[in-house]
């Protein structure tokens, strides 16, 4: 929810008519990246979906390090991101890598998105991984973070989450509805 958040805010700072298909996949993408840093728990819900896919997780969380470690950290985000960036560039026919990078973008906001979330919770994120300490925000005790799953969570932050979304599409609903349209 917090990746759409991002999306909508950025598309409304700046607005971009992407059309109904690559708007569509654009919000697709952002909600992949925001699952993505998760990739290094084998319980995943990507995982789960997959044939093979929980004994495919354990080899990538013993790869990682463990959850909130690569993934999470400014060296997994690089290497996912340029990555895939020289995928799309060397995979994707060039008539069509203007989209793609349209769609990497998309991607890279739902990812990022994510270890900044984490990094409002009582276990933080370790940014600089393979460094141990995880930044947390606010510092300080872990009782002025929320706990993942908590009712706190649950009902406060998404429910201040829905009440954004609504109000940046409230608020932006012309330049929302430019964005998807040819």
């Amino acid at each position: 929810m917090i990746a759409l958040v991002a999306a909508f805010w950025l598309l409304t700072i700046y607005p971009q008519s992407l059309g109904p298909l690559l708007g569509f996949l654009s919000v697709i993408f952002v909600m992949v990246g925001a699952l993505t840093p998760d990739l290094d728990q084998p319980t995943a819900n990507l995982w789960r979906r997959l044939l093979a896919g929980r004994a495919i997780g354990r080899i990538f969380n013993k790869f990682s390090g463990g959850h909130r470690h690569l993934t999470h950290s400014l060296i997994g985000i690089l290497i996912i991101g340029f990555g895939l960036r020289w995928l799309l560039t060397h995979l994707i026919n060039p008539v069509y890598i203007n989209e793609s990078f349209i769609i990497w973008r998309a991607f890279m906001i739902g990812y990022i998105s994510h270890p900044i979330a984490d990094s409002f919770t009582d276990h933080g994120v370790p940014w600089f991984w393979p460094l141990s300490p995880h930044i947390k925000i606010p510092p300080g005790p872990g009782s002025v973070r929320v706990t993942t799953g908590s009712l706190v969570e649950l009902l406060i932050v998404r429910g201040g989450i829905i009440i954004v979304l609504a109000l940046l599409a409230q608020s932006y609903w012309p330049i929302l509805l430019h964005l998807f349209q040819s």
